[in-house]
C-alpha cells in the first residue's frame, strides 16, 4: 500500500511538472513576439509602454482580455489578443510575471 501511494505521488509530481513545462513553453512561445514592442526589461527603452517583463500576471491577463473583448482601446493589441484563448493568455501572463525586470 505504501509503495502504491509513493508511486502515485511520484506520478502526480511528474505530470504536474510536465504541465508546468508545457505552459511555460506556451507562454514563452507566445511572449517572444511581445519583446519587439514592449522590450526585454525595464531599461530596454521599449517603444510602446507598458514594460511587461516582471509585471503582475493578473495585470497582463486582465489587459489582454480587455483588448480581446474591445473594452480597452488599442491600435494593434485588440487584433493581436483576439487570436488568443484564455489558456494562451494565462500562459503568457504567467511567463512575463516570472521574468525579472532590470
Amino acid at each position: 500500500m505504501k509503495g502504491t501511494m509513493i508511486a502515485a505521488a511520484t506520478a502526480l509530481l511528474f505530470v504536474t511538472g510536465l504541465a508546468s513545462a508545457e505552459e511555460n513553453l506556451r507562454g514563452r512561445t507566445i511572449g517572444s513576439a511581445c519583446f519587439g514592442c514592449h522590450g526585454a526589461g525595464s531599461d530596454s527603452g521599449a517603444a510602446i509602454p507598458p514594460i511587461i517583463v516582471g509585471a503582475p500576471a493578473q495585470f497582463i491577463e486582465d489587459s489582454l482580455k480587455a483588448f480581446r473583448e474591445d473594452s480597452r482601446p488599442s491600435t494593434i493589441m485588440g487584433r493581436i489578443a483576439k487570436g488568443y484563448t484564455d489558456e494562451d493568455i494565462a500562459a503568457v501572463a504567467q511567463y512575463f510575471s516570472t521574468l525579472g525586470g532590470n
